[in-house]
């Protein structure tokens, strides 16, 4: 029973890999193909290619694992417009904008971010709207966005912003004007620090530019780093220092956070696996 069992496995297991061959494309390249049109923004396409990729080679991690992720991405999508909740609303859509934001997929993400910042209206929606505006190019919407805060509703980070968007359009003066007034707060976290050195970088603050962001580098977590340090070596804010022997110092900067090996967080208080593995139980 048990050999006949074994047989009928590696029976399917052929006929699954077969399927990819059909239409003459191996794993690799359904896997590519997923990638391409994932860049497009065409998820349900791209699911359909990592799921041709999955049969193919079904012990291959990278191939489950991103086709798991779109997967999630695409039910994400199919419930943002059903959900009624206003809390399960706001969590999946930041899923499905995270999701955006970690493939590049920025034009796909402002919808997302306006809808986002349409309903909660504060500084940090704000941030994250203007920052998605500047990535597609929208500079002087992302202006637009943060200037309606005003003086009230405004933070360090959305003056720094503002700064940059102003000067992406040529307001330099204006641009200089926001950096000379805005300096970042005695608890500053690592978004505020690194948008405050873009704000610095840009308008000519050379050294505030790079000491800021170092502080930034330092106060993220270490699984966010290379991240950060990634978004910095292509951000335009820094291309003037991107050769400089100072930016290179900053790329080494090394976080100084503790950070959880298991999950990611700077505790267990936090994580889903809470009480069910042996750390959470000594700490």
């Amino acid at each position: 029973m048990k050999f006949a069992n074994l047989l009928i496995s590696l029976v399917v297991g052929v006929a699954l890999s077969c399927a990819a061959t059909v239409r003459g494309e191996t794993a690799d390249e359904a896997f590519a193909r997923g990638n391409t049109l994932l860049a497009n923004g065409d998820l349900q396409k791209a699911l359909q290619a990592y799921s041709t990729a999955v049969r193919a080679q079904r012990n291959n991690q990278q191939y489950s694992q991103q086709f798991m992720l779109v997967r999630r991405a695409v039910a994400l999508r199919q419930s943002l417009g059903r959900e009624t909740d206003p809390k399960r609303w706001q969590r999946t859509a930041r899923a499905l904008r995270a999701f955006y934001i970690s493939q590049g997929l920025y034009r796909e993400a402002l919808p997302v971010d306006e809808k986002i910042h349409a309903r909660l209206n504060t500084a940090s929606s704000a941030v994250q709207l203007a920052e998605t505006q500047l990535a597609v190019g929208n500079n002087a919407a992302a202006a637009r966005v943060l200037a309606t805060l005003g003086p009230k509703g405004s933070t360090a980070a959305t003056q720094a912003m503002l700064a940059v968007a102003l000067a992406r359009q040529g307001r330099m003066a204006d641009a200089r004007k926001i950096a000379g007034t805005t300096s970042p707060p005695k608890k500053a976290g690592p978004g505020t620090l690194y948008s405050l050195a873009r704000m610095h970088a840009i308008v000519g603050h050379q050294e505030q530019a790079l000491a800021l962001l170092i502080r930034s580098f330092e106060a993220v977590p270490p699984s966010r780093l290379d991240n950060l340090k990634t978004h910095a070596k292509q951000s335009p804010e820094f291309a003037a220092l991107a050769s400089t022997a100072g930016f290179a110092q900053a790329l080494r900067a090394k976080s100084k956070v503790a950070e959880s090996k298991c999950s990611g967080g700077s505790s267990c208080a936090g994580c889903p696996m809470r009480g069910k593995c042996s750390k959470s139980h000594g700490s």
